[in-house]
């Protein structure tokens, strides 16, 4: 029997329990190891039941490397997606479409989704990432992340089954305009209709990403360092009939590029002549009324606007309640009248879709007419599909005018120069949520940063805590106020707190991501770099950049602040060091003197503003940068540098600084320092832990630090009772003993 000690992950566990014998094996002959060749899973033809069957398979994949078995964990999870729920329809759409008869008689003879997902993913990889990308599309229109939806302005675009997208130019350009290594591919699928949505073109852009490596255990028991480039996709959805370009991409701005590059050369659209807009809509004004004031417009008069549908989320993105009403209906009132607690659930939840029924009359020929608006959560409205362009200019008037839609525009290169600053000290910040009392104390107008897409409106509070002289700190509510951008303030029984401006109360959301780039491609700019990539979500890097007659690797970080940060960092930083030591250029106010081998310059130092433009203060960078190479290329003897109370660095001949962010730490690299240069050259356990609450020196720092540390600046002395510092003292410490 196979050992109850399991070596799996979950997914890995669940395929096994849920699939069949003749299935598993299948899955795993077609999946490869770190050396690309492919598994060997054992001959189950002889076993006498399914379940003796997967025992061998079991006692196989015990035999496996852990890497293999993270990996084999990994696929299983794109099987297990693609054979629940949503994934099932997602999987059937595209085999209907790209397997051919015969095959796809083979795909729904399988006993269950489960095994349809693996024969699909064994025996045609490409359908099965042609799933994955219709399956992963789907799931960002619901829940608009790493989306973003664009509007064209043409009357004669062609339906779905008429379009022959030319991918190979499309992959050439994209190629071009975003200096692709490696060739890109792409797949094309026509979407049918849905309930929800009119047909559709999709393409799944895919292109290698940075290099990457993976460690394998060798015969011998060595490691070997495997590489390869982990995939890249842009998920583009084209939808004729409410001329629309959807795209899904983890960068915002090749979302843009992407759908530029599809308008230009398979829609033929002249982008000079009207560039492609993306608009974001915004239910939030109907929290505290549903009423609408008619504009005063030249072309027509609007004798009428009533809200007529109102649909709102009940605690799930898939509960829903909705409330129709007759435009001669107040809407208000039916949801006082019918829904219990309504204005309650309003101010909780917010709506997801809003109907407007709109009456008006053409000023020139008298003709009466009817719009019906509609306009979801997101960037979903039903204006841009409105055939007359008469209907349809009216419609994102009124929008508009009623504050529920804001077009997104880039910024020009001066406003961005003039917020560089300010949009610095947004991308530092800890969370991804920004308050208004912070714009406010910046003095900052929030509505540029939403017009350019780095910041979302998001629902004002309702709850707040407040400062109460007799009964400590409660919790009030704000309602409405008396006047525009005013909100009421309530205790908690209900008295009266006064009126304070509604920008206080207000939480927008930061698009963090979009918000990198721009600031990475500005500086990209500056040092004249094209070599960028986002390595994760504090870590950036600019690529190798001249500097004092060499060339120097430069990085992008913040979130220094955070200790964990800072260590997550210093890691990362000392894992490049193939690159030899650069420069990191620091968001942060407060920044260490180093990040492994890397000096690391305060970005606000060395910034200014030349006219309309940033510019960086090359003298200054220089000087720093020299300045704290010079200071551990010189070091003679070990040195613990303070940069205040909780922060200082150590330098030691031979190794790189170490950034040390407690005063325990301070005080443990200061004794043994003390001890390496007074000639006592180690120090007893119990003398060095002395007043700092615990009794072994890897208690003061990280798991992953503390892996660095010892061994690397502190060993044991004369006996483990003892420690000394490590690396190039030790060296001279041996030296002189010797």
């Amino acid at each position: 029997m196979v050992s109850r000690k399991a070596r799996f992950g979950r997914n890995l566990s669940q395929v096994i329990e849920a699939a069949s014998a003749h299935y598993l094996q299948l899955f795993l002959a077609s999946c490869k190891a770190p050396d690309e060749d492919l598994l060997q899973p054992p001959d189950i033809s002889g076993a006498e039941t399914d379940a003796a069957a997967k025992d061998l398979l079991k006692l196989y994949l015990h035999d496996c490397d852990q890497e293999i078995l993270a990996e084999l964990d990994r696929l299983c999870a794109s099987v297990l997606e693609l054979s629940e729920g949503k994934g099932v329809t997602s999987l059937d759409t595209v085999t209907a479409e790209k397997l051919l008869n015969t095959d796809h008689d083979r795909f729904v003879d399988a006993p269950d989704p489960l095994c349809r997902s693996i024969w699909v993913h064994s025996e045609f990889p490409d359908v099965f990432r042609d799933a994955e990308s219709f399956h992963a599309a789907r799931r960002y229109r619901d829940h608009r992340k790493l989306y973003a939806a664009f509007e064209i302005d043409q009357d004669d675009l062609a339906a779905v089954g008429q379009l022959r997208p030319d991918v190979k130019t499309l992959c050439e350009k994209l190629e071009d305009i975003l200096e692709l290594k490696a060739k890109a591919t792409a797949s094309v699928l026509e979407l049918p209709e849905t309930a929800d949505y009119p047909p559709s073109l999709l393409i799944a852009f895919r292109h290698p990403g940075a290099l990457s490596s993976i460690q394998d255990h060798r015969i011998d028991g060595g490691l070997q360092t495997y590489y390869y480039r982990p995939s890249r996709e842009a998920i583009l959805i084209f939808t004729p009939g409410q001329k629309k370009i959807e795209v899904c991409a983890e960068s915002f701005e090749v979302r843009t590029i992407v759908a530029e590059a599809f308008a230009e050369i398979v829609l033929q659209h002249d982008l000079s002549a009207k560039p492609l807009t993306r608009r974001d809509f915004n239910l939030d004004r109907f929290r505290g009324s549903f009423n609408l004031d008619l504009p005063d417009l030249e072309a027509v008069e609007v004798t009428g606007a009533t809200v007529v549908e109102a649909e709102m989320p009940l605690g799930h993105w898939g509960r829903r309640l909705n409330l129709k009403v007759t435009k001669d209906e107040d809407i208000e009132q039916a949801m006082t009248d019918y829904i219990r607690g309504g204005n309650r659930l309003v101010r909780k939840f917010g709506f997801t879709k809003i109907v407007i029924a709109v009456d008006f009359v053409r000023r020139d020929d008298g003709k009466k007419g009817t719009l019906r608006l509609q306009v979801s959560g997101g960037n979903t409205s039903n204006v841009q599909s409105q055939r007359d362009p008469f209907l349809r200019d009216l419609g994102f008037r009124l929008l508009s005018h009623w504050g529920l839609m804001s077009q997104l525009r880039p910024l020009a290169e001066h406003e961005e120069a003039n917020w560089f600053r300010f949009l610095l000290s947004l991308y530092d910040l800890p969370g991804d949520e920004v308050s208004g009392n912070f714009l406010s104390a910046a003095n900052v107008d929030p509505n540029p940063l939403i017009e350019t897409g780095f910041l979302e409106r998001k629902s004002r509070q309702v709850l707040v805590l407040i400062d109460d002289e007799d009964n400590g700190t409660t919790e009030g509510e704000l309602t409405t106020g008396p006047e525009k951008g005013t909100l009421r303030q309530r205790g908690g029984f209900g008295e009266p707190r006064g009126v304070i401006p509604e920008a206080q109360a207000i939480t927008y959301r930061l698009n963090r991501r979009w918000l990198g780039e721009r600031i990475l491609k500005t500086l990209g700019g500056v040092l004249g770099s094209t070599s960028l990539q986002i390595e994760d979500g504090y870590l950036a890097s600019l690529g190798k950049v001249d500097l004092a007659d060499e060339r120097v690797p430069f990085y992008l970080v913040r979130g220094l602040d955070d200790t964990r940060v800072l260590d997550q960092l210093d890691i990362a930083l000392r894992q490049k060091h193939k690159s030899g030591p650069g420069l990191v250029l620091s968001v942060s106010e407060k920044s260490p003197k180093y990040l492994g081998p890397n000096v690391v310059v305060r970005l606000a130092d060395v910034i200014s503003l030349d006219g309309h433009a940033v510019c960086i203060d090359e003298k200054e960078l220089q000087r720093q940068f020299g300045a704290g190479r010079t200071l551990v290329a010189c070091a003679q003897v070990a040195q613990v540098i303070r940069h205040g109370p909780h922060a200082g660095v150590l330098v030691i001949p031979g190794a790189d600084p170490l950034n040390l962010t407690s005063a325990y730490q301070l005080l443990f690299f200061e004794r043994l320092v003390t001890a390496a240069t007074d000639g006592s050259r180690e120090v007893f356990t119990k003398v060095l832990m002395e007043g700092m609450g615990s009794g072994h020196p890897g208690q003061l720092f990280s798991p992953k630090m503390r892996d660095i540390v010892i061994g690397t600046y502190i060993r044991h002395g004369s006996s483990n009772r003892y420690w000394r510092l490590a690396s190039g003292v030790r060296d001279l410490i041996t030296d002189a003993e010797g």
